[in-house]
């Protein structure tokens, strides 16, 4: 019987130090144009009336790596603003379209990565790449808004490989990852010029691995693990 507690006991550390390296949990900045995602250092996108956005200054955020067929969960909290004193939006972006309509990228599909419509400004958006930077035939752009489009409340949704999609909050979202897909990129959504966007997203994902453990929380829950193991032991023993 104090076998049977034992492994139940140092299964459930080990369970919970798994599920914490399988969430990743980022910031978002307003400045992440998702047409940067995998490029080299100077690569630029989103030109337009004189401005124009550079990696790594305007790169989107590097999420983790995924796995294939897995389904991707999140939450994103915060607000975004599309440039200085521009009225800011949570995650699911100006749906209503209230200040430039709903948008599709300004420079349509680049850098290998599809282009997106039906869009409100200022939205969180995602891109699955694959190990290396985007390249081959660019995916058709998905459209979200508008009439004939998905909705910002698909459900679940199977993108592919660089193509870009909406995320939102995440409240009634979920993605699955495609086949050939190794990371995950988030943005936000602009027609050109992402550099003087405000504010910025916190988004929570599952999974997801993050490119750089929490060192705090697994070193915790091992620690843990083994402390216990080891007192048990003594117990055992005795």
């Amino acid at each position: 019987m104090r076998k049977l507690w034992l492994s139940v006991v140092v299964g459930g550390s080990f369970a919970s130090l798994a599920l914490a390296a399988n969430a990743a949990s980022v910031v978002v900045a307003g400045t992440s144009d998702p047409w940067l995602a995998g490029q080299p250092n100077g690569t630029s996108a989103s030109l337009g009336d004189g401005i124009g956005d550079y990696a790594p200054a305007q790169s989107p955020v590097y999420a983790g790596t995924v796995t294939p067929g897995n389904t991707v969960t999140w939450s994103a909290t915060g607000l975004v603003g599309n440039g200085a004193g521009e009225p800011q939006f949570g995650p699911n972006g100006d749906t209503a379209g209230t200040l430039y309509g709903l948008l599709s990228h300004g420079s349509g599909a680049e850098n290998g990565i599809s282009d997106i419509n039906g869009i409100g400004v200022d939205a969180l958006l995602g891109v699955f790449l694959g190990p290396g930077v985007p390249a081959g035939t660019t995916p058709a752009a998905l459209t979200f808004g508008g009439g004939g489009g998905l909705g910002f409340t698909y459900g679940s949704l199977s993108p592919l490989v660089d193509q870009v999609f909406y995320m939102g909050d995440g409240s009634a979202q979920d993605v699955i990852v495609p086949a050939g897909a190794t990371r995950l990129f988030l943005g936000t959504m602009d027609g050109f010029g992402w550099d003087n966007n405000t504010g910025d997203f916190v988004v929570d994902l599952q999974n997801v691995v993050p490119s750089v453990p929490d060192a705090g929380s697994t070193v915790m829950l091992l620690g843990s693990a083994l402390c216990l193991l080891g007192g048990l032991r003594r117990k055992l023993i005795r």
